[in-house]
């Protein structure tokens, strides 16, 4: 895991060098980057979409991914939505994939 303060990441914000600087910084944001080392990602594209479009053509992009601090971060965002939806669990809550996918779905109409 690494963080690094955010207004330390933009030139021209005011920092001039010296240590005594970095004590001047206001409080605010961190960027904290965190490993992912396992996981999946599903996307909803209309049937046929070629695999190089698929992230240009997505309608859904969801899926869960493990983190190195052991937490399990859902997510799922939508085309034409404002914003996105996320989770994360604890891996103390380990759990199984609940969700069956479209392949168990019974008396599909068409087939699936």
């Amino acid at each position: 895991m690494k963080r690094r303060n955010v207004q330390m990441a933009f030139v021209g914000e005011g920092l001039q060098s010296g240590d005594e600087d970095v004590e001047k910084l206001v409080e605010g944001d961190e960027a904290i980057d965190i490993d992912v080392t396992g996981g999946k990602v599903m996307v909803t594209v209309a049937a046929g979409t070629p695999d190089e479009q698929i992230f240009d053509d997505a309608r859904t992009l969801g899926g869960e991914l493990m983190l190195e601090n052991g937490v399990r971060l859902s997510f799922q965002i939508e085309s034409e939505a404002v914003g996105a939806q996320f989770t994360g669990t604890s891996s103390s809550t380990d759990r199984d994939d609940e969700h069956a996918g479209p392949s168990s779905l019974p008396d599909v109409p068409g087939g699936a």
